[in-house]
Order: structure tokens, then C-alpha cells, then sequence
């Protein structure tokens, strides 16, 4: 968690998911051998409340919390939330391993200080150490993550005025990388995988290995792209190709004109993002790709990854294995798994979770 941010002893928590067309939320807790989802909710965000992971109106959104809460036991009332975009930098910096816990934290501040372009009495810092450097055994990796403080801190109050505490603050390519490992095999842990999430705004690829982030890349593409290809080739309003795309009741020539030039452009992103981290100087193959986010729902983008980029592709789906207090909970993540998963990765962190 980011330094500088209340604690609570309650284990329970809440992951918040906050997205630009939906605020999206899970409670969870461990059963026997496995979790038990206890509560999901998904309130709509109003259009330009949450505009490039910043907060516009935090007025309107903590109202939005406050009805989301209503959803949850009572008993929860510590929150996870991540934050991800250009606010947010993660680097990986080689520290000698000699050097003791309070070393260490001055070495990563001035470390950070050199490499991260933001004043540090603007941010919030942490690290990790992950394990020793693979080229050489007298250093160690360690996992350095910065934030900038408004964009935490918009989300911490928009929470906190809503009646709840901030427990875990996370960034969202961990967050994401945490959900995805539950459907992992153990087969597949030693080999690259690639996490896609499609939102309504960002595409992020993110490749994982042996549990760990070790490429991350995000551009600005998404759902709201198709929708604006749909609402300029019918002469729709924003509102209303939404809709159609959402219920794919979409005209005839659509799939031709609009659906397919989308995804040949999301595939085309797609490759260039892989070709960079393959060039990138590693000897890891990529070896699977997990799909997420609520726009690789659209028809065909799993075969058309498949065959394009010749790369087994599954839709993400880590709640097939998982034990529900509500039947109705069970069918609504089984349906719509995707757009839950940061949701379910920021819940995990719950003390005595993953």
C-alpha cells in the first residue's frame, strides 16, 4: 500500500473499480480451499464524471459510493482501489543486496528522485523487492511505484465522504496481473502470459511471469472508439450507438462496416505492442493471451487474434473455480467475468487473501 494512507485492522474488504462508464465493485472472503464471493455491484458513471483516471465532479461520484455501499454487508468497510495512467510510474531498479530494510528505503527514494519526474513531496512511493537480478547475484530487483497524490487522493476522498476507508491503494496493472493468476495453470506459470484489458478508453497489455508484471503498455483505445465509428457512420447521437453496440442490435451491414475495420484496428495495436515487448531484450516467449474488459465481448476479436497473431487467446474468466453466497452473483460473473476483474484483483488483497 502507498505510504501515508489510514490502516484499519478489519480483514474485509471492498475492491472498487473505478472506470469511466461504470463504477464496479466485489466483496470477498476465503471459504474452505477457496474464496466466496459475498457481494458484486456496478453502478453507471455519468459521461465525463471520470475523464483519463481523473475525477471531474467528486461530489457526484461520492453519491455514486454511497448508493454502491448499499449493496455490501455491513461488516465491509475498508476499500481497495488502484490507480493506472500517465500519473502512475512503475520501474524496476537493481539495489544491492546487502543493504538492510531502512537503507533500502533511502536508496529507492533517491533512486526515485533521479528517475521519476515528479517532485517527491507530490507522490506517494513504494516498493518490493521481487528477487535477485538475473545477471547478477549481488543485486536485487526491486519493484519501485509512484503515483502522483491528487490522483490517490481524489479517489481516497470520494470514498472516505462516503462513509468507508481506504485500506490498499494499488496499481492497476498489479491489480489485474492478481486476478488473472487464478486461472493460470501450473503448467503455464513459467511461460509469458499476456493479460489485455479492453476498456471503454484504454487497451493495456500487460505480460506476466511467474506471477509478476514484466511488461506493461497502454494507449488509448477502446469501446468508446467503436461506439464513435458507429454514431458516424448512422448519424447517431453518442447515447444511442452506445446503446446499440452495448445490446448488439446493430444494423445489417454493421458486422462489414464498423465492427470488423474495429477489431482489425485493435488487433493491428495489439501486434505492435507484442512485437515491442518481444524485441525487448528477454528470452520469454509469449505463451497465452487472456482477454479483458467488457469490449472483447464484440464478435469474432478472439478469432481474429487467434489467426491473425497466431497466439492462443481465452476469454478471462478466474470465477469458474470460485464458491458464491448468492446464486444470482454466480450467474452475472460467469456472464460478464471480464469487467469485474480488477474488481475482484483489488478484493484479493484482503488480509489472508493472495
Amino acid at each position: 500500500m502507498f505510504k501515508g494512507l489510514k490502516k484499519s485492522n478489519s480483514n474485509a474488504l471492498i475492491g472498487i473499480d473505478f472506470g469511466s462508464s461504470a463504477i464496479k465493485a466485489i466483496a470477498l472472503s476465503k471459504g474452505k480451499g477457496t474464496f466466496q464471493i459475498d457481494a458484486v455491484a456496478e453502478i453507471a458513471v455519468e459521461k465525463g464524471l471520470i475523464v483519463d483516471n481523473s475525477f471531474e465532479d467528486i461530489v457526484k461520484l461520492t453519491e455514486v459510493i454511497k448508493q454502491l455501499r448499499k449493496s455490501f454487508p455491513a461488516s465491509y468497510q475498508n476499500v481497495a482501489i488502484a490507480v493506472s495512467g500517465a500519473d502512475v510510474i512503475t520501474k524496476v531498479i537493481p539495489m544491492n543486496v546487502n543493504l538492510n530494510d531502512l537503507e533500502l528505503e533511502n536508496q529507492v527514494e533517491i533512486e526515485a528522485e533521479n528517475s521519476i519526474p515528479f517532485p517527491l513531496d507530490e507522490i506517494f512511493l513504494d516498493f518490493e523487492v521481487i528477487s535477485i537480478n538475473a545477471n547478477n547475484p549481488d543485486l536485487k530487483d526491486v519493484l519501485v511505484s509512484a503515483a502522483r497524490k491528487e490522483t490517490v487522493l481524489s479517489q481516497v476522498d470520494c470514498i472516505e465522504d462516503a462513509g468507508l476507508r481506504v485500506k490498499v491503494v494499488d496499481i492497476a496493472s498489479h491489480v489485474l496481473a492478481r486476478s488473472s493468476e487464478l486461472q493460470i495453470s501450473r503448467e503455464d506459470f513459467d511461460k509469458g502470459i499476456a493479460v489485455v484489458d479492453i476498456g471503454a478508453t484504454q487497451m493495456t497489455l500487460n505480460i506476466l511471469h511467474q506471477g509478476k508484471v514484466i511488461f506493461s503498455r497502454a494507449k488509448n483505445h477502446g469501446g468508446a472508439v467503436c461506439t464513435q465509428m458507429i454514431a458516424d457512420r448512422y448519424g447517431l447521437k453518442l447515447d444511442e450507438a452506445e446503446k446499440i453496440k452495448v445490446e448488439r442490435e446493430w444494423p445489417l451491414d454493421c458486422d462489414i462496416d464498423v465492427i470488423e475495420p474495429f477489431i482489425t484496428m485493435t488487433v493491428n495495436h495489439l501486434r505492435f505492442d507484442l512485437r515491442m515487448f518481444t524485441n525487448a531484450p528477454n528470452n520469454i516467449g509469449v505463451a497465452k493471451l487472456f482477454l479483458t474488459g467488457g469490449c472483447q465481448l464484440l464478435p469474432g476479436l478472439v478469432t481474429q487474434i487467434q489467426e491473425q497473431l497466431d497466439l492462443e487467446t481465452e476469454i478471462a474468466n478466474p470465477f469458474l473455480g470460485l464458491e458464491y453466497k448468492n446464486p444470482s452473483d454466480k450467474s452475472l460473473l460467469h456472464q460478464f467475468s471480464t469487467k469485474y476483474m480488477m474488481a475482484l484483483g483489488l478484493a484479493l488483497r484482503g488480509e489472508g487473501n493472495v
